[in-house]
């Protein structure tokens, strides 16, 4: 670990990645104490809520495919940022009047809509980020990376829950929507300090003469003729269901009463999100510790389906305590799974199609998302079944599917990979 955060550009790109997770993490969880505490459906506005931020990566990934090799990355990174401080001000001006008591409450288009634009946004940052990587490092330092890169995103993540439950609780909303605008900005000038040449686009003499139709299709047919990258995308893509899925049903579960739930509030639940978090930073050192096995191509679908046994003995339990003994040993296995699939991606993908590729990952995950959150409000099913019982589908669903993909993927290990002028 310590030869990558030598790197000076990573380690701005990192500490920057950790300060957006945190900041993103006390924004969720105060939207989530303004629902409980003016007596919103806490679970369906969850799901709306998520619903909001992933649809745009559906909708506009097409352009993220076709478009985003064209710039320079570490430019994308900052103007979104920049951007995405604007919409989080003005969620904080929408909140303020409501919890000040100067109205007793009103609509969310509001906040939905600025969720919308940020998400919009996100669609081209975080394939940018992830695209970025290649450029700063060796190949040999991927797995390090990456390692580092998502164990404390996630810890951050979730620690940064546990605090929002804290901060708006007791100090207010307005506080933790505030505090999102505050690391939006500092990870402006954290990737503004990055130095690094200017690497391949598909921009000036290497753009496509059918402009960006032709750049998407060339993308995804790229994709499609990988013989490990698209059924690692799929695999990406199935993992965000569950993980979306498993969010909802654990706010309902966490904050629901018995014999539903454990009966816990916003801070309880945050707690429980810490739980995870610290069996994610353990999983995630023993990744980055265990080198060889960690290069394994069946390793993410051994992991998705241990996650589907966990998930199929979580809603089992009243007592929170024994829930959150779970979700550490959920969050060591979880965690983890993106890391081998990121550092395959990012080692065999071509310099001039990593963008395309991480855009297209991007787009099926914002697709699965999208499908999942809306069966969660927007299904009688959903809404009526309790949060126990959808956790045990999900496992069971995670199970079935992670068999699927490695059979996918063992058909096509004989293909030849596609040239990079393709």
């Amino acid at each position: 670990m310590r030869d990558v955060l030598r790197h000076p550009g990573f380690r701005r790109l990192w500490i920057a990645a950790v300060v957006l997770s945190i900041g993103d993490a006390l924004m969720r969880m105060g939207l989530i104490e303004f629902f409980r505490v003016n007596d919103y459906d806490v679970k369906s506005e969850t799901a709306k809520l998520l619903f909001w931020v992933s649809l745009p990566g559906l909708l506009l990934g097409p352009l993220a495919i076709a478009y985003l090799d064209r710039w320079q990355r570490r430019s994308v990174l900052m103007i979104s940022d920049a951007w995405r401080a604007v919409t989080v001000i003005v969620i904080a001006v929408w909140v303020w009047p409501v919890v000040s008591g100067q109205m007793e409450s009103r609509g969310l288009t509001a906040v939905y809509t600025m969720i919308f634009v940020n998400g919009a946004i996100s669609t081209f940052y975080l394939p940018a980020r992830s695209a970025i990587l290649p450029n700063l490092l060796s190949t040999e330092q991927f797995i390090q990376a990456n390692t580092l890169l998502t164990a404390t995103v996630a810890v951050a993540n979730v620690g940064g829950s546990g605090l929002g439950g804290f901060v708006a609780e007791k100090l207010g909303v307005e506080w933790a929507v505030i505090a999102n605008a505050l690391a939006y900005l500092a990870s402006v000038a954290l990737v503004w300090k990055i130095r690094m040449p200017p690497h391949a686009t598909t921009s000036g003499e290497h753009a496509h003469p059918q402009g960006g139709w032709g750049e998407l299709k060339t993308g995804l047919m790229y994709l499609w003729e990988h013989k490990t990258a698209l059924p690692l995308v799929i695999l990406t893509g199935v993992f965000a269901f569950v993980g979306c899925v498993l969010f909802v049903a654990l706010t309902g579960f966490a904050t629901s009463e018995p014999p539903d739930g454990l009966g816990l509030g916003t801070g309880g639940f945050g707690y429980l999100l810490v739980a995870a978090g610290i069996g994610g930073g353990l999983g995630m050192i023993a990744i980055g510790r265990a080198r060889r096995w960690t290069r394994a191509i069946w390793l993410p679908f051994g992991q998705l389906v241990v996650v589907g046994v966990i998930l199929m003995g979580l809603g089992r339990t009243a007592d929170p305590w024994v829930a959150a003994g779970i979700l550490v040993l959920l969050g060591a296995v979880a965690a983890p799974l993106m890391i081998p699939i990121d550092s395959r991606l990012q080692e065999q993908v071509d310099e001039k199609r990593r963008g395309a590729v991480f855009a297209t990952r991007g787009m099926l995950t914002s697709a699965t998302m999208c499908v999942g959150l809306w069966m969660q409000f927007g299904t009688r099913f959903f809404r009526d079944t309790p949060a126990p019982t959808v956790l045990f589908w999900l496992g069971i669903g995670s199970i079935a599917t992670a068999g699927l993909a490695a059979v996918g993927l063992q058909a096509r290990q004989h293909r030849p990979e596609p040239t990079p002028e393709s």
